[in-house]
């Protein structure tokens, strides 16, 4: 027992560890030159809903697909206008080019339970 939660505290270090790593990047220079893998740090808005956890961010510098896993976002879809501030991993895929976030920082703005 002891040595299964060892393990858990070293992996839970491991992953914040990993996300301490992220730069801070704008959607231009991710889709320009940042390798794929690298954790980045991002901040924008959501413009568009593509698909389930996919959105389109946008900031300063343009825009870039996120993954936000619903866990992530309390089980709910993010609407149009929604401002984050993620951490999350480098990914050239098929094409494309979208950061899988991994931590939400912070996440404000629009109405997230639908009331006005």
């Amino acid at each position: 027992m002891k040595k299964l939660i060892i393990a858990t505290a070293l992996a839970g270090a491991f992953s914040l560890a990993h996300a301490g790593d992220a730069i801070k990047a704008d959607s231009a220079a991710i889709k320009q030159g940042i390798e794929e893998g690298q954790m980045v740090h991002v901040t924008g808005e959501v413009t568009q809903v593509l698909e389930d956890e996919h959105y389109m961010l946008k900031d300063s510098a343009g825009t870039i697909e996120i993954e936000l896993d619903n866990d992530l976002s309390g089980d709910r879809q993010l609407p149009v206008g929604t401002r984050l501030d993620v951490v999350g991993e480098v990914d050239h895929d098929d094409g494309r080019t979208l950061v899988e976030v991994e931590k939400v920082n912070s996440m404000q703005g629009a109405d997230m339970d639908g009331d006005s």
